[in-house]
């Protein structure tokens, strides 16, 4: 099959980093403030910057979801029928829903062990995801040069 089947057109690509770079960014700041706030370091500043940063991550994250939505339709649908980059991008999608899954818990969990354990592992898999997305938008594009 070729390329252009399956590539994104330009301006749908750049939206859809524009929101996961937002997400990224939005949630490593918010951690970062985080951590210096439990060790004491926070300035007053950084303390005020937090509720902002956690909208910004939310409403990014929805919109990188939704942008993701419209994906399934064409790009996954198309690349699942021709039997490429199946794996790795089961997996982005897999690694995404859990993030949307433990985003929901930090947000609706009154438990605050589950809490805690929601974060560290939506924190980790937040670092993880652009580093998957980049994994599975090499894999598709050295394939098709393979072809």
């Amino acid at each position: 099959m070729k390329r252009r089947r399956l590539q994104l057109s330009r301006r749908h690509r750049l939206t859809f980093y524009a929101a996961g770079l937002a997400v990224f960014l939005s949630g490593i700041s918010w951690a970062w403030i985080q951590r210096l706030e439990e060790g004491g370091q926070a300035t007053e500043a950084l303390r005020q910057t937090k509720p902002r940063l956690i909208a910004i991550h939310g409403l990014s994250a929805m919109t990188f979801v939704l942008l993701l939505g419209t994906l399934l339709a064409s790009h996954v649908r198309r690349a699942w029928h021709a039997q490429r980059n199946r794996k790795n991008g089961a997996l982005f999608l897999t690694a995404i829903s859990l993030l949307t899954l433990s985003g929901y818990v930090l947000y609706y969990a009154g438990n605050e062990t589950v809490r805690e354990i929601s974060s560290g592992f939506h924190l980790w898999l937040g670092v993880a995801a652009p580093a998957l997305l980049l994994w599975h938008i090499r894999s598709g594009r050295s394939a098709v040069n393979r072809d």
